[in-house]
Parts: C-alpha cells; sequence; structure tokens
C-alpha cells in the first residue's frame, strides 16, 4: 500500500507540472504555428477595412506645342532684306566694267584688241601699210598708204621716195620683234585686214602720226587727232604741203 501511494503521488506531480508549464511550452516548436494565427486573427478583428475610391478621371496629357521660333533681341542687328543674294545693280555694274575694260585704250589712243588675236614673228615689212609673215599678208586697219614705189614732193617741188620712206621707218619701228593682231571674226586668211600693235604700240594710229599714213573713210578720233598733228608739223607725207 504505501508503495503504491507513492505511485500516485508521483503520477500527480507530473500532471501537475505538465497543467503549469504546458502554457509556457506551447507557443515553442510546435505551438508556432497556432500563435501566429491567433495574432492575425486579432489584428484583423482590429484593422477597419479599406474602401475602394472612385477612380481618378486622368485626362490625356495635351501634346507638347512646338517650339517657337526665339524672338529677336531688340539690339540684334538683323540682315537685309536682299542679303545672301546678288544685288542686280552690282551685277549690272560689274557688267558695265567688263565691257568698259575690253573697250579701254591704250596710251597711244589705239583701241585695246577685243577679239581674238595671234602673235607674228618675222613679220616683214611690204610698205607703209602691209605687213607679211610667212604667207599670210597682213594690211593695217583704218589708214591709206602709199606703196614702197611712190614719190612725193617736197617745198621745192622735187620729188622723194616717200613711200620707201615709210617702209623704212615702219621696219625700224618693228624691228625684230613680234607683231600682235587682231583676227577677223571669220578667222585667219591669206590676206586680211586687222588692227596691228608692237609692244602696245598700233601701228596705224603711228604711222599717221608720223605722217607716213593717212586715214581712210571716217576717221577714228584718235586718228584724226593724229593726222592732224601731223599735218601742223609737216612731217611724213606732210612734207612740203600747203
Amino acid at each position: 500500500m504505501e508503495l503504491a501511494s507513492r505511485i500516485v503521488s508521483v503520477l500527480l506531480g507530473l500532471a501537475v507540472m505538465v497543467f503549469v508549464l504546458w502554457p509556457i511550452t506551447i507557443p515553442v516548436g510546435f505551438g508556432e504555428v497556432w500563435w501566429a494565427s491567433r495574432q492575425t486573427q486579432s489584428r484583423s478583428k482590429t484593422t477597419t477595412p479599406v474602401k475602394p475610391g472612385p477612380l481618378l478621371d486622368v485626362k490625356p496629357v495635351a501634346a507638347l506645342p512646338e517650339a517657337a521660333a526665339p524672338v529677336p533681341s531688340p539690339h540684334a542687328v538683323l540682315p537685309a532684306a536682299g542679303e545672301g543674294k546678288p544685288a542686280p545693280l552690282a551685277q549690272e555694274k560689274a557688267g558695265a566694267e567688263r565691257l568698259a575694260a575690253l573697250k579701254e585704250k591704250d596710251a597711244t589712243g589705239a583701241v585695246a584688241p577685243q577679239a581674238t588675236t595671234k602673235r607674228y614673228y618675222r613679220v616683214t615689212v611690204r610698205d607703209g601699210g602691209e605687213l607679211q609673215s610667212g604667207s599670210v599678208v597682213i594690211r593695217l586697219a583704218g589708214i591709206a598708204a602709199r606703196d614702197a614705189e611712190a614719190t612725193c614732193k617736197d617745198e621745192k617741188g622735187k620729188a622723194w621716195r616717200c613711200g620707201a620712206a615709210a617702209k623704212v621707218a615702219l621696219t625700224r619701228l618693228i624691228r625684230s620683234r613680234a607683231v600682235t593682231c587682231e583676227l577677223p571674226k571669220s578667222g585667219e586668211h591669206n590676206i586680211f585686214i586687222a588692227r596691228c600693235a608692237v609692244a602696245g604700240t598700233d601701228l596705224s594710229t603711228w604711222l599717221v602720226r608720223q605722217g607716213w599714213a593717212t586715214p581712210s573713210g571716217p576717221a577714228e578720233p584718235p586718228l584724226a587727232e593724229a593726222a592732224e598733228a601731223a599735218k601742223t608739223e609737216k612731217i611724213g607725207l606732210w612734207r612740203g604741203v600747203e
């Protein structure tokens, strides 16, 4: 009996210990799931549900306007209306200057060559108004000259070979230098009439000024002035003329 009572006492002690320690040992390990569910239930009861609000009326964003042109500063210098384009007056002026350059006269009064020119070498003088280079014969334009055999009379009435004198004078002027002549529009021929020059000196004007030729037809102003000066000085063909 005494042994049985001791066993009962032990069992009762174990039951008391289990009953006392159960609330503490349950959350650890096995009781973690149960404890978490209790905490979740308690929070859900205290939390007020949030009602969904009305949908916002979202308006589409308008397209951004294109970049406006920059407003010029009041102090900025605006370009002229016609800047960047050639002015018509400037073009006309340039054309007039080019035309004037083509018509420009040299120091002797001769008209500068405007047409195509050609330079002739080894030129021989046939008479006071005619040149030859190879097979090409060039007659000086704007003048009338005596042939190489022509004669004139001096103040005393004595004949002298004025044609030969004109030929010699022109030969001395040209010497062995090249002669530049204007070619006719139709091109070079075996015989043609042209204005020629040596080192910038117009041969027609020079011959008239030295009295070895006279202007032909309506005289150009430079030729007319040259003839008047030679006649006043009584040189060349004007020797002995009253």
